[in-house]
């Protein structure tokens, strides 16, 4: 596994978390947080598997 690879799985479990709290607490700043660690780690995932 590369590195870009074990970064994003703390990324992703992060997100997942804030984007659960975004439905919790019904506040924006939980979903922008969330998606923002998502898409993160959804490039460093591509990146490590690419290379």
């Amino acid at each position: 596994m590369s590195t870009f690879s074990i970064i994003a799985i703390p990324f992703f479990l992060l997100g997942m978390i804030m984007l659960a709290l975004a439905a919790t607490q019904r506040q924006q700043t939980w979903l922008l947080l969330g998606g923002i660690f998502m898409a993160s780690s959804l490039v460093n995932a591509v990146i490590g598997l690419s290379m």
